[in-house]
Protein backbone atom coordinates (compact mmCIF):
# COMPACT_ATOMS: atom_id res chain seq x y z
CA UNK A 1 0.00 0.00 0.00
CA UNK A 2 1.68 3.36 -1.06
CA UNK A 3 -0.94 5.95 0.47
CA UNK A 4 -2.54 6.38 3.83
CA UNK A 5 -5.27 8.73 4.92
CA UNK A 6 -4.32 9.25 9.61
CA UNK A 7 -6.93 10.05 11.14
CA UNK A 8 -5.35 11.79 14.12
CA UNK A 9 -7.74 11.80 17.44
CA UNK A 10 -8.69 11.70 20.65
CA UNK A 11 -11.49 8.63 21.46
CA UNK A 12 -14.59 10.69 22.03
CA UNK A 13 -15.22 10.38 25.77
CA UNK A 14 -17.18 12.92 28.04
CA UNK A 15 -14.63 15.52 29.66
CA UNK A 16 -11.68 14.15 27.33
CA UNK A 17 -12.72 16.06 24.22
CA UNK A 18 -14.09 19.30 22.84
CA UNK A 19 -13.77 20.48 26.49
CA UNK A 20 -14.22 24.26 25.05
CA UNK A 21 -17.05 23.34 23.50
CA UNK A 22 -19.35 23.41 27.39
CA UNK A 23 -17.47 26.66 28.34
CA UNK A 24 -20.17 28.95 29.12
CA UNK A 25 -22.94 26.78 26.71
CA UNK A 26 -25.46 24.85 26.89
CA UNK A 27 -23.64 21.84 26.02
CA UNK A 28 -22.72 19.30 28.61
CA UNK A 29 -19.87 16.64 28.39
CA UNK A 30 -21.55 14.35 27.21
CA UNK A 31 -22.96 16.24 24.83
CA UNK A 32 -19.76 17.36 23.29
CA UNK A 33 -18.80 14.07 23.43
CA UNK A 34 -21.50 12.74 20.98
CA UNK A 35 -20.88 15.45 19.20
CA UNK A 36 -17.09 14.09 18.77
CA UNK A 37 -17.97 10.87 18.32
CA UNK A 38 -20.66 11.89 15.19
CA UNK A 39 -18.14 14.11 13.70
CA UNK A 40 -15.46 11.19 13.70
CA UNK A 41 -17.67 8.80 12.10
CA UNK A 42 -18.56 11.22 9.57
CA UNK A 43 -14.61 11.75 8.86
CA UNK A 44 -14.77 8.05 9.00
CA UNK A 45 -17.08 8.11 6.18
CA UNK A 46 -15.41 10.67 4.06
CA UNK A 47 -12.49 9.09 4.60
CA UNK A 48 -13.86 5.68 2.56
CA UNK A 49 -14.74 7.81 -0.10
CA UNK A 50 -11.11 9.20 -1.03
CA UNK A 51 -8.41 6.78 -3.00
CA UNK A 52 -5.72 6.20 -0.21
CA UNK A 53 -5.68 2.87 0.09
CA UNK A 54 -5.44 2.45 4.08
CA UNK A 55 -7.29 4.45 6.23
CA UNK A 56 -5.28 4.73 9.81
CA UNK A 57 -6.16 6.31 12.64
CA UNK A 58 -3.69 7.33 15.45
CA UNK A 59 -5.17 7.56 18.87
CA UNK A 60 -5.52 7.88 22.36
CA UNK A 61 -5.65 6.74 24.88
CA UNK A 62 -5.10 2.99 24.99
CA UNK A 63 -7.77 2.27 27.68
CA UNK A 64 -10.44 3.14 25.63
CA UNK A 65 -10.17 1.51 22.68
CA UNK A 66 -12.50 -0.62 23.03
CA UNK A 67 -14.91 2.28 22.55
CA UNK A 68 -13.22 3.11 19.57
CA UNK A 69 -13.55 -0.01 17.98
CA UNK A 70 -17.60 -0.02 18.30
CA UNK A 71 -17.81 3.56 16.92
CA UNK A 72 -15.77 1.48 13.51
CA UNK A 73 -17.65 -1.35 13.71
CA UNK A 74 -21.13 1.04 13.89
CA UNK A 75 -19.75 2.93 10.30
CA UNK A 76 -18.99 -0.54 8.89
CA UNK A 77 -22.27 -1.76 9.62
CA UNK A 78 -24.22 1.04 8.26
CA UNK A 79 -22.18 0.32 4.85
CA UNK A 80 -20.07 3.67 5.08
CA UNK A 81 -16.46 2.39 5.72
CA UNK A 82 -15.16 0.13 3.25
CA UNK A 83 -11.73 0.39 3.18
CA UNK A 84 -8.91 -1.42 5.31
CA UNK A 85 -8.38 0.41 8.70
CA UNK A 86 -5.53 0.10 10.65
CA UNK A 87 -5.46 1.42 14.45
CA UNK A 88 -2.03 2.85 15.85
CA UNK A 89 -1.63 3.83 19.59
CA UNK A 90 -0.16 7.80 20.11
CA UNK A 91 2.86 7.70 22.26
CA UNK A 92 4.51 10.85 23.59
CA UNK A 93 4.48 13.71 26.27
CA UNK A 94 3.34 16.29 24.06
CA UNK A 95 1.65 17.01 20.61
CA UNK A 96 4.95 16.88 18.38
CA UNK A 97 5.61 13.77 20.03
CA UNK A 98 2.17 11.79 19.60
CA UNK A 99 1.98 13.21 16.10
CA UNK A 100 5.22 12.13 15.12
CA UNK A 101 5.03 8.63 16.73
CA UNK A 102 1.68 8.06 14.29
CA UNK A 103 3.99 9.30 11.28
CA UNK A 104 7.22 7.39 12.07
CA UNK A 105 5.14 4.11 12.68
CA UNK A 106 2.56 4.55 9.27
CA UNK A 107 6.23 4.41 7.45
CA UNK A 108 7.62 1.59 9.19
CA UNK A 109 4.60 0.02 7.67
CA UNK A 110 5.91 1.07 4.20
CA UNK A 111 3.59 3.76 3.72
CA UNK A 112 4.84 6.33 1.26
CA UNK A 113 2.98 8.99 1.77
CA UNK A 114 0.43 10.43 4.29
CA UNK A 115 -2.41 12.42 4.39
CA UNK A 116 -3.01 13.65 7.82
CA UNK A 117 -6.08 15.16 9.58
CA UNK A 118 -8.17 15.39 12.60
CA UNK A 119 -12.00 14.62 13.29
CA UNK A 120 -13.29 17.75 13.83
CA UNK A 121 -14.01 18.76 10.06
CA UNK A 122 -17.29 16.09 9.40
CA UNK A 123 -17.78 18.30 6.17
CA UNK A 124 -14.47 18.00 4.47
CA UNK A 125 -14.90 17.19 0.51
CA UNK A 126 -13.26 13.91 -0.26
CA UNK A 127 -12.13 15.27 -3.35
CA UNK A 128 -9.59 17.92 -1.45
CA UNK A 129 -8.20 14.86 0.13
CA UNK A 130 -7.91 13.30 -3.27
CA UNK A 131 -5.92 16.25 -4.66
CA UNK A 132 -3.27 16.27 -2.10
CA UNK A 133 -2.86 12.18 -2.71
CA UNK A 134 -1.91 13.29 -6.17
CA UNK A 135 0.18 15.98 -5.95
CA UNK A 136 2.29 13.56 -2.96
CA UNK A 137 2.10 10.72 -5.80
CA UNK A 138 3.64 12.53 -8.35
CA UNK A 139 6.26 14.30 -6.48
CA UNK A 140 7.02 11.87 -3.82
CA UNK A 141 11.16 12.46 -4.19
CA UNK A 142 10.68 15.99 -3.94
CA UNK A 143 9.69 15.65 -0.61
CA UNK A 144 6.76 18.07 -0.67
CA UNK A 145 4.59 19.60 1.97
CA UNK A 146 1.03 19.58 2.16
CA UNK A 147 -0.76 22.27 3.96
CA UNK A 148 -4.83 22.66 4.56
CA UNK A 149 -5.19 26.15 6.18
CA UNK A 150 -7.43 26.56 8.82
CA UNK A 151 -8.67 29.63 11.71
CA UNK A 152 -6.50 30.93 13.79
CA UNK A 153 -3.29 29.96 12.10
CA UNK A 154 -3.50 26.21 12.69
CA UNK A 155 -3.58 23.83 9.98
CA UNK A 156 -6.38 20.80 9.07
CA UNK A 157 -4.44 18.89 6.92
CA UNK A 158 -0.82 18.25 6.49
CA UNK A 159 0.37 15.76 3.62
CA UNK A 160 4.04 14.33 3.75
CA UNK A 161 6.13 11.45 2.09
CA UNK A 162 8.60 9.43 3.68
CA UNK A 163 11.50 11.30 2.99
CA UNK A 164 9.81 13.50 5.81
CA UNK A 165 11.28 12.70 9.12
CA UNK A 166 8.94 12.78 11.99
CA UNK A 167 11.86 13.90 14.25
CA UNK A 168 11.50 17.28 12.41
CA UNK A 169 8.29 17.71 14.04
CA UNK A 170 10.20 17.92 17.75
CA UNK A 171 12.89 19.47 16.65
CA UNK A 172 11.07 22.40 15.41
CA UNK A 173 8.51 22.64 17.72
CA UNK A 174 6.26 22.53 14.12
CA UNK A 175 3.05 22.18 16.03
CA UNK A 176 3.90 24.86 18.97
CA UNK A 177 2.58 27.88 19.67
CA UNK A 178 -0.77 27.15 17.85
CA UNK A 179 1.11 28.94 15.01
CA UNK A 180 1.38 25.39 12.55
CA UNK A 181 0.96 27.41 9.30
CA UNK A 182 3.40 29.84 10.60
CA UNK A 183 5.67 26.97 11.49
CA UNK A 184 5.33 24.89 8.62
CA UNK A 185 5.61 27.76 6.50
CA UNK A 186 9.25 28.93 7.37
CA UNK A 187 10.16 25.45 8.16
CA UNK A 188 9.53 24.41 3.81
CA UNK A 189 11.10 28.05 2.76
CA UNK A 190 14.57 27.31 5.14
CA UNK A 191 14.46 23.53 4.21
CA UNK A 192 13.63 24.50 0.40
CA UNK A 193 10.98 21.69 0.54
CA UNK A 194 8.05 22.51 -1.73
CA UNK A 195 4.91 23.99 -0.02
CA UNK A 196 1.59 23.30 -1.36
CA UNK A 197 -1.16 25.31 0.00
CA UNK A 198 -5.28 23.92 0.10
CA UNK A 199 -7.97 25.72 0.48
CA UNK A 200 -8.98 26.97 3.76
CA UNK A 201 -11.73 24.86 6.30
CA UNK A 202 -12.60 25.92 10.02
CA UNK A 203 -12.33 23.03 12.14
CA UNK A 204 -14.71 22.69 15.15
CA UNK A 205 -13.22 23.79 18.52
CA UNK A 206 -15.12 26.66 20.31
CA UNK A 207 -19.41 27.91 20.23
CA UNK A 208 -18.50 29.52 16.96
CA UNK A 209 -17.64 26.90 15.38
CA UNK A 210 -20.84 24.87 16.58
CA UNK A 211 -22.78 28.07 15.23
CA UNK A 212 -20.85 27.96 11.76
CA UNK A 213 -21.49 23.62 11.48
CA UNK A 214 -25.11 24.08 12.23
CA UNK A 215 -25.36 26.89 9.51
CA UNK A 216 -23.13 24.76 6.91
CA UNK A 217 -25.51 22.18 7.81
CA UNK A 218 -28.81 23.45 7.00
CA UNK A 219 -27.33 25.38 4.12
CA UNK A 220 -26.71 22.12 2.63
CA UNK A 221 -29.98 20.48 3.10
CA UNK A 222 -31.33 22.89 1.61
CA UNK A 223 -28.98 22.93 -1.60
CA UNK A 224 -29.71 21.52 -4.75
CA UNK A 225 -25.98 21.15 -4.97
CA UNK A 226 -22.67 22.31 -3.60
CA UNK A 227 -19.28 22.48 -4.16
CA UNK A 228 -16.43 21.92 -1.36
CA UNK A 229 -18.31 20.37 1.16
CA UNK A 230 -19.01 16.66 2.18
CA UNK A 231 -22.82 16.20 4.06
CA UNK A 232 -21.84 14.94 7.79
CA UNK A 233 -25.15 12.60 8.21
CA UNK A 234 -24.01 11.51 11.57
CA UNK A 235 -23.25 14.96 12.90
CA UNK A 236 -26.09 16.20 11.54
CA UNK A 237 -28.50 13.61 13.09
CA UNK A 238 -26.64 14.21 16.95
CA UNK A 239 -27.29 17.63 16.20
CA UNK A 240 -31.26 17.35 15.63
CA UNK A 241 -31.04 14.57 18.72
CA UNK A 242 -29.85 16.73 21.06
CA UNK A 243 -31.94 19.34 19.43
CA UNK A 244 -29.63 22.20 18.92
CA UNK A 245 -30.26 25.95 16.97
CA UNK A 246 -28.98 29.07 17.18
CA UNK A 247 -30.12 32.47 18.49
CA UNK A 248 -28.93 35.89 17.61
CA UNK A 249 -27.81 38.84 20.71
CA UNK A 250 -29.75 41.34 18.41
CA UNK A 251 -27.88 43.99 20.40
CA UNK A 252 -24.57 42.73 19.46
CA UNK A 253 -23.50 42.43 15.70
CA UNK A 254 -23.28 38.82 14.63
CA UNK A 255 -23.05 37.54 18.13
CA UNK A 256 -24.74 33.88 17.84
CA UNK A 257 -24.94 31.27 20.53
CA UNK A 258 -25.95 27.53 20.88
CA UNK A 259 -29.20 26.79 22.63
CA UNK A 260 -31.52 23.79 22.77
CA UNK A 261 -34.84 23.69 21.55
CA UNK A 262 -37.28 23.14 24.65
CA UNK A 263 -34.80 25.78 26.84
Amino acid sequence: MDSSLIIFTKVPIPGLVKTRLTQNTCLTERDSAQIAEAMLKDTLSLASKTNADIIQIGYFPEENMDHLNNIIEDVRKDGNLRKPLDLILQKGYNFDQRFGSIVEKSFRKGIKYLVILGADLPFLDPQIINKALEILSEKTDENPIIIGPSSGGGIYLLGITFHFNPGWLLENDLFGGGLELSNFSSFSKDNQFPLISLPPYGDIDIEEDLVSLISYIELLNNSEKSFGFYFPNYTAKIIKDLRLSIIADHYQTRRRKIAKKDD
